[in-house]
């Protein structure tokens, strides 16, 4: 189990929207990650490179840091109706281009196939933009997409993302090497506003706490 920091909440605090949750991981989720991570089209999909130690690397992070910092992170989607995880989201802060300005890049996944198809990756996403937004001063967060991967794209796409270019030949999968497609949303473009929502988490709860 991990141990818990100065600060830190058991259970963790959630950012709501109309189907689902957001939430930062609990022991009592690694045996569905690690379901997950026996099956490469589970856990990172067909676009994604696939490695063994992947979820390893991730136990051994979570018993650090909860998998939850203020320059990086993963939450589950959790359904609202029945309180099943489904999927993730997470985010990281980029030092590119500018190393005084970092800025955050996401990605996503919804491992449960039978999950799939019902707009929760959409509404993920869209969840985790506005808590960037309410929380960082950024002017615009990217995402990256081998530029293979419509179903992520179209994703991006529904939430305000836009197509801005194409690093070629930037990642290396299944034997070959890939272009990846740039893309970004900007703050006016996201058009949300949802500060005094309740949703600090527990790294930042922490951190506050530290810093008083």
């Amino acid at each position: 189990m991990r141990r818990l920091h100065e600060g830190e909440m058991m259970g963790g605090d959630m950012i709501e929207g109309n189907q689902i949750q957001l939430r930062p991981i609990r022991d009592e989720d690694w045996p569905r990650l690690e379901e997950w991570g026996c099956s490469r089209e589970a856990l990172w999909g067909p676009y994604q490179r696939f490695q063994l130690d992947h979820v390893l690397l991730l136990r051994e992070a979570y018993q650090e840091t909860g998998l939850l910092k203020r320059d990086g992170g993963i939450l589950l989607i959790e359904t609202k109706e029945d309180r099943q995880v489904v999927g993730f989201v997470r985010y990281a802060m980029l030092n590119l281009p500018d190393a005084d300005l970092p800025q955050p890049e996401i990605g996503f996944g919804i491992p449960e196939a039978a999950a799939r198809g019902k707009g929760h990756a959409k509404e993920g996403v869209r969840l985790l933009v506005e808590y960037l937004f309410a929380g960082y001063p950024v002017e615009r967060i990217a995402a990256f997409t081998d530029e293979e991967d419509r179903p992520a794209q179209r994703v991006m796409e529904s939430v305000g993302f836009q197509r801005e270019g194409v690093l070629r030949r930037a990642m290396f999968r299944d034997g070959q090497w890939r272009d990846i497609a740039v893309y970004g949303i900007l703050r006016h473009k996201a058009g949300v506003q949802r500060s005094g929502r309740g949703h600090t988490l527990p790294a930042e709860r922490r951190e506050r706490r530290e810093s008083k």
